[in-house]
């Protein structure tokens, strides 16, 4: 239950709160499940503040210090959050679509199951963050830090991601489908059982990237570095891989009927019992035995 002490001063805009809290500084807040409307609260420190079930509306949050904040179930729908600190804030099952987070800093924050649909995270830290089951359908993530970020079963559908790093982070059963992941950085992702159809991965490394079982019909991975990579089982009906460096790729079981791997570098790839049907394979691959 929020104190109405706390909701008064909140009212009263961020240099006061800010002040009253340099004043305070060990005194718990507590504004959960009140509705915050139409208040300009840049720069504003609620760091470790219990904004539990908050409906914000109309609010300007640029800048505001929000680190360790509980903000679980929250409604951020369209609130303007550009340069915020949110490391290791509690936000799961949040409403921020169509939020701007861009230059946010959500390291380790807490984004299970929370909704980012249209959200604009334009080169956000989200390094180590938690979001999985989390929907960032058409969100815009360009250019952000997602290192060893835990997006299983996100749904990251149309997302733009193009220039974002996701080294080792694990993207285990997310929906990439349609997804601009272009100019990325991928080193070490989990990326077993994933909807990548008609994904944009070009120019992207994909080093020792696990795809197992991955559906990657129709994706497009030209001049992807994937040395390495362990595709075994995946489904790159129709992909192309133009120019893709595949050297000790692993593509065992690979279904690769029309793929495009001209100019693609094979050399010590296994594709045994991969399906090569109507594959355009460069022109000096020689095929074996073991392969459809």
């Amino acid at each position: 239950m929020a104190n109405q002490e706390h909701l008064n001063l909140i009212n009263q805009g961020a240099a006061n709160w800010n002040h009253w809290r340099e004043q305070n500084p060990s005194q718990g807040v507590d504004l959960s499940m009140v509705n915050l409307n139409n208040l300009d609260l840049t720069g504003i420190n609620l760091s470790m503040v219990n904004l539990r079930g908050v409906k914000f509306s109309g609010i300007d949050l640029s800048n505001a210090n929000l680190r360790s904040a509980d903000l679980n179930m929250a409604n951020l729908q369209g609130v303007k959050l550009q340069g915020a600190n949110l490391s290791m804030a509690y936000l799961s099952m949040v409403n921020l679509s169509e939020a701007d987070l861009s230059e946010a800093n959500l390291t380790i924050a807490d984004l299970r199951g929370a909704t980012l649909k249209q959200a604009n995270l334009y080169k956000a830290e989200l390094n180590m963050v938690r979001l999985s089951m989390a929907n960032l359908v058409n969100a815009n993530l360009v250019g952000a830090n997602l290192i060893s970020a835990n997006l299983s079963k996100a749904d990251l559908s149309k997302a733009n991601l193009m220039g974002v790093d996701l080294s080792r982070a694990n993207l285990n059963e997310s929906n990439l489908s349609y997804a601009t992941l272009n100019v990325s950085c991928l080193v070490g992702t989990d990326l077993i059982g994933a909807n990548l159809i008609s994904t944009d991965f070009s120019e992207s490394n994909l080093n020792r990237a696990n795809l197992i079982g991955a559906d990657l019909s129709g994706a497009n991975l030209s001049e992807c570095d994937l040395v390495g990579a362990d595709l075994r089982g995946t489904n790159l009906s129709g992909a192309y891989l133009s120019g893709a460096d595949l050297n000790r790729a692993d593509l065992r079981r690979a279904l690769l009927v029309g793929a495009n791997l001209s100019k693609a570098n094979l050399d010590g790839a296994d594709l045994t019992q991969a399906n090569l049907t109507g594959a355009t394979m460069p022109h000096d691959y020689e095929f074996s035995d073991r392969e459809g």
